[in-house]
């Protein structure tokens, strides 16, 4: 994983989130998003997370807004090919002809990957 952070408390990055598949886990509808901005400490370098909710047991016409919506990420900025400190728009298209190309199996694998990931984190606090 990547020793650079995408968020910050102090500092204010922007960048953009944009779901890109929904895909099949052990019976469960899962969708997956990609959250990509630049590095707090590298303006000039994007990296990505994938970001997953549980689709499975939502109702769309609920009326209930307070419902939390679960969610798993893992930052997969070591897997991806791109010239940080290029320029934005390149590196961006790189990241995203490359999140175009993942595999339902890939998913699967950053699906458990970012689970162990929220439970290492669940353990810890």
């Amino acid at each position: 994983m990547s020793d650079q952070e995408h968020h910050s408390t102090e500092e204010q990055t922007h960048g953009m989130a944009l779901g890109f598949r929904i895909f099949e886990h052990e019976g469960d509808l899962y969708f997956a998003e990609a959250e990509i901005a630049a590095y707090v400490d590298d303006a000039e370098s994007l990296g990505a997370t994938l970001v997953f909710h549980k689709l499975s047991g939502i109702d769309p016409t609920s009326a209930d807004e307070s419902t939390d919506w679960p969610a798993w990420s893992t930052d997969i900025d070591d897997e991806l090919t791109r010239t940080e400190g290029g320029p934005i728009p390149a590196q961006f298209d790189a990241i995203l002809r490359q999140l175009s190309k993942i595999s339902e199996e890939e998913l699967r694998t950053y699906l458990q990957r970012a689970t162990e990931e929220t439970d290492d984190m669940d353990e810890e606090g």
